[in-house]
């Protein structure tokens, strides 16, 4: 049997999903990005870190052996060959894609932060060096600009939001918060400068979603109960666990909308024995986890790290909306792609303040980047083309690097509702 491979190249995550001939699908597999984390958290790490030719070929090893890791993987499942896969697409942030094809990312780095005015990519993965399946067929999701790239496109393709009668919103969140709103003929795209910490990145107990990663956060009688991923004795607290225990912190009345922790004196909830003396001078932190050896605490900076991620996405969210001329009011459907799962529920987006509206219908995807791969090795080659060639043609990006605007809608949100 022949086989057609899909990838989401995330920055910490990379993900993988593999159809057959007869268009059955197997059961997606992920693992760390093998650039995580040496060198670094973010796309603003990986550009450091791949300004040249010579610098971006050890990012394009990390990236290249990541996938082999992922198609080895599959392989070893199922008894086939490097020569059984047919086809391959690839999905990624703009660093990504082109740190993956050995594009050196200077132009990235500085205004008005584009890749380079030529960005081809390669169409046969012999141009991909060390890449195990060799001499096959290769779609790299193309750029729209700046900084979002492909991954977006693969929404947008996965949604059909180019072929919906009534606009969409969707925000993928990873180490950058990709945002799409659209419908028919018009999506206007941007990207937020969030940070890793939605990914458990930049929080001092911060893990990405894996085996004893804290998800899900309740507080009750001063006690905190909580969910670990595979039920496993907790070691971190990934994005979903930290959404979760920001909210119940709001909701307690233990963080402010300045996002400061209270001392247990200015707390009218009878949840104030979670608050501790901080480590740092006239600061308090939250013990979330104690077993009488380990301990896991939420610190203030934590919160500051949550909040300047939670304003990135927000500002972005804001100006995307009124550059599209639609209000927060208006009626359209949302999405949610990233690895937060079920457990996130619209009154926790609603209350820690990540979008300019409220009470919305959520639609939480697992992997809207990886469902667009999917779709596109299962598709009609003829057809497929020409949706992505449309996606192409209507979408306008507006990028917020270095936007003065940006800036002051970014100080304005990042304090919480009252």
């Amino acid at each position: 049997m022949k086989y057609s491979l899909g990838v989401d190249l995330g920055t910490t995550t990379v993900a993988a999903i593999l159809v057959g001939e007869d268009k059955n699908s197997f059961p997606a597999k992920s693992v760390l990005n093998f650039q995580y984390p040496e060198f670094g958290l973010d796309s603003v790490k990986r550009i450091q870190n791949g300004l040249d030719k010579n610098s971006v070929a050890k990012l394009q090893k990390s990236a290249i052996s990541t996938i082999n890791y992922l198609v080895d993987s599959y392989k070893k499942a199922l008894g086939f060959s490097y020569g059984d896969i047919k086809e391959v697409a690839i999905a990624g942030n703009t660093t990504m894609e082109m740190a993956l094809c050995g594009y050196p990312l200077l132009s990235l780095s500085r205004p008005p932060y584009k890749p380079m005015s030529e960005l081809f990519f390669p169409v046969n993965t012999i141009y991909l060096p060390g890449f195990y399946p060799k001499n096959k067929e290769l779609f790299i999701f193309p750029v729209l600009d700046g900084f979002v790239g492909g991954d977006t496109v693969a929404s947008i393709y996965y949604l059909d939001m180019a072929k919906r009668d009534k606009p969409v919103f969707i925000a993928d969140f990873g180490t950058n918060v990709e945002i799409a709103v659209g419908f028919k003929d018009k999506i206007f795209t941007t990207s937020a400068p969030a940070g890793p910490a939605f990914e458990g990145g930049n929080i001092k107990y911060g893990m990405t979603a894996s085996d004893g990663a804290i998800s899900e956060v309740s507080l009750k009688d001063g006690i905190f109960k909580i969910n670990t991923i595979f039920n496993s004795t907790p070691s971190g607290i990934c994005g979903s666990g930290i959404m979760s225990l920001i909210y119940e912190l709001l909701k307690e009345g233990i963080i402010n909308k300045n996002g400061r922790i209270l001392p247990p004196e200015e707390i009218e909830s009878e949840n104030f024995t979670v608050v501790v003396k901080g480590e740092i001078e006239g600061e308090n932190d939250i013990m979330l986890y104690f077993d009488g050896k380990n301990n896991i605490k939420f610190f203030q900076e934590d919160v500051r790290q949550f909040q300047f991620a939670k304003s990135a996405v927000k500002s972005a969210s804001e100006i995307l909306l009124d550059k599209f001329k639609i209000s927060n009011y208006a009626d359209f459907d949302v999405f949610i792609s990233g690895t937060f799962g079920s457990s996130i529920k619209p009154d926790i987006i609603d209350l820690i303040d990540i979008f300019p509206f409220k009470g919305k219908n959520i639609n939480i995807i697992n992997g809207s980047v990886i469902s667009g791969c999917l779709k596109y090795i299962s598709a009609d080659s003829y057809q497929r083309e020409k949706d992505i060639k449309n996606i192409i043609k209507i979408s306008k990006n507006f990028p917020l690097s270095g936007s003065g605007i940006f800036q002051k809608y970014f100080i304005k949100n990042l304090s919480f509702l009252p």
